[in-house]
């Protein structure tokens, strides 16, 4: 054991960046042991697991470096990682991990990494540094998020804002062309209860009178990190197996993407490009959102990856023109781990409360969650009161594809075979 490190038989959360690799899987690591790496294969596995835990509410963070020509697949769990194919670059590590909490450490993943080489397909190879893992415990950590400590869970992103006295994450100003969310750090445990608390102000045009685009709210499969494509998407669109809820108060018909490449690959402000399918007949509504991959044909005629966002239009229901008021409306959004009931409460301004449910995949094991809003040439102010959000906290993997000058070539879904715990099983494609 390095010295300085800490044992401690406490949750933890990770998050890791893999770089320019693709179709890796994760599995177990050895107890202890701090070794150097064996020659891989593709059916062998190295690993590079981070050897500290602080408290239950830890994030942990691994960056890795681009090189020139070999291929670094890199573990935060104390999980082995089997290497695959890469593109003809490389990938040197240059590992850290920042143990963020009440008890702040930087953690060294091996002072002198060793390396491991062994020729794949496509003549790539792998380094990975080994260290001893500290085992942490399999209980899911309950958080309770309030004002005081929202920064403390949520990335603000884009044009979003929060003001701590009052809870108010502005998420747009009233001005052209905003986009902003605000995208909570760690998943949520899928098997567990949480519901989010609080009230949304629409701003006080509706679309007739030049008021866009609305509020949308999601949970999906992807990273933590990531953010869905702006416009006719409110933030939903281009999110990996995403379960949507929006408040929409902009009618949107079907735009053709134009822009010529995957979907991953297109910028989160690039509605244009990333194309969007069309809005149900009411002006303003609310209604569930789900995405799924699809081969969407762009404007060269040629069909290119989406995670294609659409409207679940046996859900939608009206939203009053009133209601866009520059006022605060009461909104709940809960669900139920066990039945898989994601249930939906909105207030309108003559006291009426409408519901949305609908079940979520019972696959599904951690949710990732953004709550995003957009203008255009329409604008609004747009703004989200919390009160409160409550969850079980769940091991939290990142994962992203990108090229020497850190451009996303694609993305990629976390799966954790034996639940998503720390120090369990995951595999990500």
């Amino acid at each position: 054991m390095e010295r300085g490190w800490k044992r401690h038989q406490r949750l933890w959360l990770f998050s890791g960046v893999l770089v320019f690799g693709v179709g890796l899987t994760v599995l177990p690591a050895a107890a202890d042991g701090v070794d150097t790496a064996p020659p891989a294969t593709t059916a062998d596995a190295v690993s590079t697991p981070i050897s500290h835990a602080t408290n239950s509410d830890v994030t942990t963070d691994q960056s890795v470096t681009v090189a020139d020509s070999v291929t670094h697949h890199v573990s935060t769990t104390g999980a082995a990682v089997a290497p695959t194919n890469a593109a003809a670059n490389n990938v040197t590590s240059r590992p850290t991990a920042t143990v963020t909490g009440s008890d702040s450490t930087t953690v060294p993943v091996n002072k002198s990494p060793t390396t491991s080489t062994a020729p794949l397909t496509q003549q790539s190879h792998v380094s990975a540094p080994v260290a001893k893992p500290v085992m942490a415990t399999q209980r899911p950590a309950y958080i309770h998020v309030d004002q005081d400590n929202f920064t403390q869970y949520f990335d603000l992103n884009g044009s979003a804002t929060y003001d701590k006295p009052t809870g108010i994450v502005t998420v747009t100003p009233d001005k052209n062309d905003q986009v902003g969310n605000f995208a909570l750090k760690p998943k949520i445990d899928a098997s567990t209860n949480f519901t989010l608390l609080g009230q949304v102000n629409l701003g006080n045009r509706t679309s007739a009178t030049g008021g866009a685009d609305g509020i949308g709210f999601a949970f999906h499969n992807g990273n933590s990190t990531d953010i869905g494509n702006a416009g006719g998407n409110l933030g939903i669109g281009g999110l990996i197996d995403a379960l949507g809820f929006k408040l929409d108060t902009w009618h949107n018909g079907a735009h053709m993407p134009e822009a010529l490449r995957s979907g991953a690959q297109v910028s989160t402000t690039d509605a244009n490009g990333y194309g969007w399918a069309n809005d149900p007949d009411p002006a303003q509504f609310g209604g569930f959102v789900t995405t799924t991959d699809q081969q969407i044909k762009a404007i060269d005629g040629h069909a290119y990856d989406r995670w294609w966002a659409q409207t679940d239009f046996n859900s939608v229901q009206a939203l009053q023109s009133n209601d866009l008021n520059g006022q605060f409306h009461n909104f709940k959004v809960s669900y139920d781990g066990q039945s898989r009931e994601l249930q939906v409460t909105y207030e309108e301004t003559n006291g009426h409360v409408l519901t949305w449910t609908k079940l979520a995949p019972v696959d599904r094991q951690a949710f990732a969650m953004v709550v995003s809003a957009s203008t255009g040439g329409a604008k609004n102010l747009q703004q989200f009161k919390l009160e409160s959000f409550d969850f079980q906290q769940a091991a939290t993997m990142n994962v992203q594809y990108v090229d020497l000058n850190g451009r996303q070539l694609a993305q990629a879904t976390v799966n954790y075979p034996d639940g998503a715990v720390v120090n369990g099983t995951y595999a990500t494609s």
